[in-house]
């Protein structure tokens, strides 16, 4: 068995009641990490601590809205008194809203945005000055393939996810020579109760390469592990992105097509 570099580290995860934050909780917690499993349904964290608990996983349930920004403070000093510093910060809360641009509410379009960019402002900006204090410490962001591929009905939920990119890149040559790694893992479309309850056909996932919650899981913990500034495991994503930067036009005519047979098919 290969050595952890997690063993024994504090590692929060936002997201972690379901689909890819629960598989990398249970991934991690197999490695001998002390999880803070965070999310707004306390049920769905209880249900993965009991689940961590059955392999003697170390995990503490610690319920929080990444969108309130005074709830997040609260949260991150509430874990710094009783469990420390934290050692890795993976942002993967999220949230979407699948459907045309026009036809997708104000209000849902201002939750995507609060969740997916907002949030992980709140959450790093409580997390990191305790990092910093230290001189060392993760910050992951799992992003989406999307975030480097805009598609046609995921307008506002690419748009963050874009934002969630730069925003790591900025920081981290901001904080570069200051001991924070910085880790951004871009997932493709992962069959999970997230692509559901953001409205996406159930028919799409028979037209799409999909993987499964735990092999994204497994893609970001192995991203964490290597440090890789954006991990891409998808080769036609892949080479889609170097398609779309070398020859955009020929990229955006067969981008289209592509979605239109999965709109008529």
């Amino acid at each position: 068995m290969r050595m952890s570099r997690y063993r024994d580290a504090l590692v929060v995860v936002t997201g972690a009641g379901s689909g890819i934050g629960r598989q990398i909780c249970l991934q991690l917690g197999r490695q001998g990490a002390r999880v803070v499993l965070a999310g707004r349904r306390t049920a769905r964290l209880q249900v993965v601590r009991e689940e961590m608990a059955r392999f003697g996983g170390s995990a503490v349930v610690a319920p929080c809205d990444v969108t309130d920004a005074r709830q997040v403070l609260q949260w991150a000093e509430s874990i710094l008194k009783t469990a420390g510093a934290a050692d890795v910060l993976i942002n993967n809360a999220g949230r979407g809203a699948y459907g045309r641009f026009e036809q997708v509410s104000v209000e849902d379009h201002g939750a995507v945005i609060d969740t997916n960019l907002k949030g992980i402002i709140h959450t790093t900006h409580a997390m990191l000055p305790a990092m910093l204090e230290r001189g060392e410490g993760q910050l992951v962001y799992v992003s989406s393939v999307l975030g480097q591929l805009p598609a046609p009905a995921h307008a506002v939920y690419g748009a963050t996810k874009f934002a969630v990119n730069a925003f790591a890149e900025s920081l981290r040559h901001e904080l570069y020579g200051r001991g924070i790694d910085i880790v951004v893992a871009a997932p493709g479309l992962v069959d999970s109760e997230f692509a559901v309850a953001s409205g996406r056909p159930a028919a799409r996932f028979a037209k799409v390469p999909t993987k499964s919650a735990t092999a994204a899981a497994a893609d970001v913990v192995r991203a964490m592990e290597q440090r890789q500034h954006l991990a891409v495991n998808d080769r036609l994503s892949t080479a889609a992105i170097r398609l779309r930067r070398h020859a955009p036009r020929l990229f955006g005519w067969l981008y289209r097509q592509a979605f239109a047979r999965l709109r008529d098919g």
